[in-house]
């Protein structure tokens, strides 16, 4: 008890681990893979607790996980709405993730993926459209590939007119 010194200098080092954890590609996030090409990742972001009323023009990439009410432009940009994202806004963007909820209408150069909890209530015009089961999509959808010009409503017009041609004609030839 006394005069005695306890040895408390015991070796407790923890061997350090000379590999970094390795990601999968899965795991990656969008920016991640960018930076691994060679490309600055640059995104603008509305955290969750944030909310902003107005006009954005971004330039690569820009995630809303908050409110955004307004207009959303990008040029070359993509946008993504976090699940917890509430944006009610006029988009106009290269390309769209969306898995919050969108009060508004999206227009895409490129592409417009809506995931399983996402909400949409306005129009969709893109080049391509993934839509995963389960979202809720209140709106219509416009989805050109070549991005061809549309024809007119009186062209669909026309079609009825010869729709219902078709159809005297075939009830003369059963009579």
């Amino acid at each position: 008890m006394f005069g005695k010194k306890k040895d408390t200098d015991h070796d407790q080092s923890i061997p350090e681990s000379t590999e970094e954890p390795k990601l999968t590609d899965d795991s990656k996030s969008g920016f991640e893979k960018a930076n691994e090409s060679g490309k600055e990742a640059k995104m603008a972001n509305v955290t969750q607790d944030s909310e902003i009323k107005g006009t954005i023009k971004f330039g690569q990439a820009m995630r809303v996980d908050g409110k955004f009410e307004g207009e959303l432009t990008s040029d070359n940009g993509e946008l993504v709405v976090g699940k917890t994202g509430k944006v009610k806004a006029t988009i106009k963007v290269r390309s769209a993730v969306v898995e919050g909820r969108v009060d508004g209408n999206i227009k895409a150069s490129d592409k417009v993926e809506l995931k399983q909890s996402a909400h949409i209530f306005g129009d969709v015009q893109a080049k391509s459209l993934v839509v995963e089961q389960g979202v809720i999509f209140v709106g219509n959808c416009n989805v050109n590939p070549e991005g061809t010009k549309i024809e007119s409503p009186s062209y669909k017009a026309g079609i009825r007119e010869e729709i219902k041609e078709d159809v005297k004609v075939n009830r003369l030839v059963n009579v």
